[in-house]
Formats: C-alpha cells, sequence, structure tokens
C-alpha cells in the first residue's frame, strides 16, 4: 500500500512538473513570439518620440520627417539590419505638429498621413479618448470607436492623447493578440497618437506588455522620475497624469510606487491631475470591491492605500477599468471601506450629479471623482449598486474627456451614439447653483 502510494505521488509531481515546464514554454513563445507589426510610437516627450516596428526580413529602418509644412526633408537611420525596429527622434519642437514616414521593403506600411505632435508646456484645450478593456476585437469594440469618431466629425486633428486602461488584448496579452485586438482595429489612431496604456490583468497573463512598450521612467515626459516602467507621469498642457501598473507592482501603503506617488504629486504644478489604473478601488459591477479576495485583493489594496495619497494631494480624477461597464462617483474624499460603510454626508464633498468645484490650488481633502470605464468592448451583467458610484450603466462606451486651464468635463459616449453620463469640474472661482 505504501509503495503504491509513492508511487502515485511521485507520478503526480512528474506530472505537475511536466505541467509547470509545458506552461512556462507557452507563456514565454507568446510574450516574445515575433510578429510583423506596422509603425506605432512610444515615448512621447516635448523634444522627442520614438517610433517602433518589425519585419519579417532583416533590414536597416529608416525613418523620414518634417514639420507638417515640410516635405519629409529628416531622416534617420538605423546602423545594422533588424527584424525589430526602433528609432528615435530628437531636437524636434515643443507642442509642434510632424509628419513622418517608415521604409521597409519587406513589410508593407501604410504612411498615408502618419502624424505626431509633441507635447506641450501649455495649451487652451485639449480632448482625450479614453478607452478600457478594448482588446476584445469585434462588432463591439469596432461600434465604440465608431461612435468616438463620428463624435469628433472624423477629424483626428481635434485629439490630443489616447489613454487605454488595461486589458487592451484578450484573451492573455500574447503578441499575436495584440496586433489583433489593437494595433490593427486602431490602426488609423496608431499612426497619429501614442497609446499611452496601463497594464490589465489579462495582458498581465504573458509578458508581451512590457516588450512592446517603452515608458519614460527617467522622467522623459513629465513628473518625478520612477525608474520604473510600471509607473510615471506625463505633463501635456494643463494635465499632469499619472499612470500606474497595479497588477504587477507591490500595492502596499509604504511600496516603491507609493512613495513615488507622493513625491511626484508633491511636486506637480499643472492645473490638473488625473490618475490611471486597471483595477478600481469601488464598482458593483463585474468585479465587486466589497470583497477582499476579488482581483487578488487590488481593489482593496487600492482603496486603503492609494486612496489618502489621492486625497492628500487633490487628485482631480481617477480613471480605471477591469469591470466591463460604467460606474461614476460624485466629488468624493476619505472612502476606505466596503460600501456598507459609504456615508454621504462625510464622504462626499458635493452632491451634485454634473457641476462640482475645486480651489484653484491643490489642496488636501478638496475631492475626487472616480470613474471605471470598463465596456469599450466587453459588457458583463452587474448589480451596478454601489453606493460611491451613483451614476452607473450597463452600457458599451467609451469616455471623452476635454480640459481647458480651468475646465475638466467628462462624457459618457455609448455605442449607440448617446451621452449617458456627463460632468465638468471647474478651479475658476464659480459655483454651481440650483444643481442636483
Amino acid at each position: 500500500m505504501k509503495k503504491t502510494f509513492k508511487r502515485v505521488a511521485l507520478f503526480i509531481v512528474v506530472v505537475a512538473s511536466l505541467y509547470g515546464v509545458g506552461r512556462l514554454g507557452i507563456v514565454t513563445y507568446d510574450s516574445y513570439k515575433f510578429v510583423e507589426r506596422e509603425p506605432y510610437m512610444l515615448m512621447q516627450t516635448q523634444n522627442s518620440i520614438t517610433i517602433k516596428w518589425q519585419t519579417p526580413q532583416e533590414e536597416i529602418g529608416k525613418i523620414n520627417y518634417s514639420l507638417l509644412s515640410g516635405n519629409l526633408e529628416k531622416s534617420l537611420a538605423e546602423k545594422a539590419p533588424t527584424k525589430k525596429h526602433s528609432l528615435s527622434i530628437s531636437n524636434l519642437h515643443e507642442c509642434a505638429n510632424y509628419k513622418y514616414s517608415v521604409e521597409s521593403k519587406s513589410l508593407k506600411i501604410d504612411n498615408n498621413e502618419r502624424s505626431f505632435q509633441t507635447l506641450c508646456k501649455n495649451q487652451n484645450a485639449q480632448k482625450l479618448w479614453v478607452i478600457g478593456d478594448s482588446g476584445e476585437h469585434g462588432k463591439n469594440q469596432e461600434g465604440v470607436y465608431n461612435q468616438m469618431l463620428k463624435y469628433i466629425d472624423h477629424d483626428f486633428n481635434s485629439l490630443s492623447m489616447w489613454i487605454l486602461l488595461g486589458d487592451n488584448a484578450y484573451r492573455s496579452g500574447t503578441q499575436k493578440q495584440f496586433n489583433q485586438s489593437l494595433f490593427e482595429p486602431y490602426h488609423e489612431l496608431v499612426k497619429r497618437f501614442v497609446p499611452w496604456a496601463v497594464i490589465g490583468n489579462h495582458d498581465a497573463r504573458r509578458w508581451a506588455f512590457y516588450d512592446i512598450w517603452n515608458f519614460p521612467k527617467n522622467g522623459e515626459s513629465g513628473g518625478i522620475p520612477s525608474g520604473h516602467d510600471e509607473y510615471y507621469a506625463i505633463d501635456d498642457g494643463n494635465l499632469h497624469i499619472v499612470m500606474m501598473d497595479n497588477q504587477t507592482v507591490d500595492l502596499s501603503k509604504d511600496g516603491d510606487m507609493a512613495k513615488w506617488l507622493k513625491k511626484d504629486l508633491q511636486a506637480n504644478t499643472k492645473p490638473w491631475t488625473i490618475v490611471v489604473f486597471h483595477t478600481p478601488p469601488y464598482s458593483d459591477g463585474s468585479h465587486k470591491s466589497d470583497s477582499d479576495s476579488n482581483s487578488g485583493g487590488r481593489m482593496k489594496y487600492m482603496r486603503e492605500n492609494f486612496v489618502p495619497i489621492f486625497d492628500e494631494f487633490g487628485v482631480d480624477l481617477v480613471l480605471s477599468g477591469h469591470s466591463h461597464g460604467y460606474e461614476r462617483s460624485k466629488l468624493m474624499i476619505n472612502h476606505l471601506g466596503k460600501s456598507d460603510s459609504f456615508d454621504i454626508t462625510k464622504n462626499v464633498l458635493q452632491d451634485n450629479k454634473s457641476c462640482y468645484t475645486k480651489p484653484l490650488e491643490r489642496t488636501k481633502d478638496s475631492g475626487t471623482i472616480y470613474l471605471v470605464t470598463g465596456s469599450s468592448s466587453k459588457l458583463d451583467h452587474a448589480t451596478l449598486k454601489h453606493p460611491a458610484m451613483p451614476f452607473s450603466f450597463q452600457k458599451l462606451g467609451s469616455v471623452i474627456l476635454e480640459v481647458t486651464p480651468s475646465t475638466l468635463s467628462s462624457k459618457f459616449l455609448t455605442i449607440d451614439g448617446i451621452i449617458a453620463d456627463e460632468f465638468m469640474i471647474t478651479k475658476n472661482n464659480t459655483k454651481c447653483e440650483n444643481e442636483k
């Protein structure tokens, strides 16, 4: 009997080991499998940008570029042939519009209307497109995208920035899935905008995300250098945007990311501060923030360890995905517990539906709006009854942000072309009157 037991135990250990080795092989293959990829942009700064692409044959990559008014008279070429190309254009003008083309002998590249703008010190108006959990290619993704195009009247020049809230490539964030779910369906956007993305839990199933992207960890795009691709800041016009990985990073209150965040927000001088990460602190959607174990406890950790930082430094807006629906709070502070501890008299600063005001100067406990938009390609059944998130919709859609030096407005644009929810925060000493 003992011999039989030992043999069975040994068999189980061998099978488990073989499975583990096989699984590791699959993950590694999916993460680093070579795929052809047309050019896309990264590392956007006030005076530089990086362009990457992948060709089926080894060749010397070359980029031609100029200001929009020019004739692509400048060029930049690699020194050695490769399949995986990366070129950084430097010495550009701040807040300037450029056009570019990429040469390849083995990859067919669409160079029609390729362009970019460098980051700006100041801007009168900015418009951002925000999508979450957008990585399932199909009619839902296409429908949400098309409604955004209609909203901007197909004028890409009216957009300033593109933000992706994670789960950018279902089901497992492989190299192939990133092509199918991001680079190909959003081809026209990719030609013109940096896809500023945070990693989602599905993206984190493989290691492709950080192989595809390079991020400004040394403060190249603004903010305090973090030294980590997983968290960094972007300063553009009126905005200070903090991008954080809350899937693979330590989320403790004394962890490196939390320490860096405090330093970065303390140093920020921009009129508006937006923080972006995948897993939200509040949700009663397809994921429940009241569950300590849901999403590996990350919803709880963000609420308990990071919300106090947002309150301390007067963060204006927090954007997340993960739950496949739309949820939005009022201007609120200091809600660190589960939904049954939410007290509107203590946690809501302004009990309005769509109009909110904040001081011109960054002020502690001046209130934050939390917004979950995780329905840019997927929609799940949900109760949507979290008391902190009263404006909630089981609808596919995306978010349009419009920002000036004194106003920040948000619209939830559904797949039906309807503005289902909207709000505005002002910092010009005006008050909301008769607005509930």
